[in-house]
């Protein structure tokens, strides 16, 4: 997906592509990994709503294969998991597939914090 607000993240680059940006946005962070059914559920639906902000809010997409440390920090337990960052802290998380109607919910509550 060509857009800088949807980012894949790394354990190197999580203070640029999350903890900064977060004192400004939103910042969504995805925890998948590429053999979780549910994670491919969920990605397509947290890609396009977050695109659709028009830069309010940020996703950072981290594939727990790959990048372990931040999740084993945050005591991910299982996937798909996603973390709303505000002034570089967790603020809220929901874990599981939820349906758009629920996503677009959780977007709008992370997006009022910053109204």
């Amino acid at each position: 997906m060509d857009n800088e607000n949807v980012v894949d993240g790394t354990d190197a680059n999580f203070i640029a592509d999350v903890v900064e940006p977060s004192s400004n946005v939103p910042v969504l962070v995805d925890f998948w990994a590429p053999w979780c059914g549910p994670c491919k559920t969920l990605k397509p639906i947290l890609e396009r709503l977050v695109a659709e902000q028009g830069g309010k809010v940020k996703l950072v997409k981290v594939n727990t294969d790959e990048h372990q440390g931040i999740a084993g920090q945050l005591r991910v337990r299982g996937i798909p998991a996603v973390f709303a960052f505000k002034d570089g802290k967790p603020v809220d998380a929901f874990t599981g597939a939820l349906p758009e109607s629920k996503v677009t919910e959780f977007i709008e509550k992370q997006k009022a914090l910053f109204a």
